[in-house]
């Protein structure tokens, strides 16, 4: 008799959603950084960190959810001028905190899951904005750019969202996999 139900079911070993998850959010943070560079002429940059963090908090099993927003805050690390493991202790602390609220709302819904990016966004800006502004030699002159930046990134949050969702589940439906359960499922 098989001790884990991972061993009892041959498709929860193999589960991928962790790795759906992961390659739409490795795909979100090149586009982000191809609008960064369009943008730079004007002194303007794009944050989508908490587009990074809803997909996986709200549609993936805890352990999964886990798994794709570590990876996915490593990369993030990577690529931001942050010491590295910030951007993976804030995810983790988003990803915590709409763990333990998530069933209580519908979180299918793109609205609701726009508004919960904007939400993500906005704390895990100004986290990392209140982290970060003590290495400027004029802190209070950085203000005004950090809030065209977060007005800039919040209006790109609520235009994308719904589309970077649609995405993830239409990843999903390709890889026949329920994004949820992680059961397979028929195409329609």
């Amino acid at each position: 008799m098989p001790r884990h139900t991972s061993e009892a079911d041959p498709m929860r070993r193999r589960d991928p959603r962790w790795l759906l998850v992961f390659a739409a959010n490795l795909l979100l943070l090149w586009l982000v950084a191809l609008a960064n560079h369009q943008l730079a002429p004007y002194h303007l940059s794009l944050y989508a960190g908490g587009l990074l963090v809803t997909f996986a908090a709200l549609r993936l099993d805890p352990r999964r959810g886990f798994i794709a927003t570590v990876l996915t805050a490593l990369a993030a690390d990577a690529l931001a001028p942050v010491p590295f493991g910030t951007s993976l202790l804030l995810f983790v602390l988003v990803q915590a905190v709409l763990l333990s609220g998530r069933q209580r709302f519908p979180r299918e819904e793109p609205v609701f899951a726009t508004v919960v990016a904007l939400l993500a966004n906005l704390f895990l800006f100004l986290s990392l904005s209140f982290i970060l502004i003590g290495r400027q030699p004029h802190p209070g002159e950085a203000w005004l750019r950090l809030f065209a930046d977060l007005l800039a990134s919040q209006l790109l949050l609520a235009v994308v969202t719904p589309w970077f969702m649609a995405l993830q589940v239409r990843a999903h439906e390709l890889a026949r996999i329920h994004p949820e359960t992680g059961r397979p499922v028929e195409p329609a």
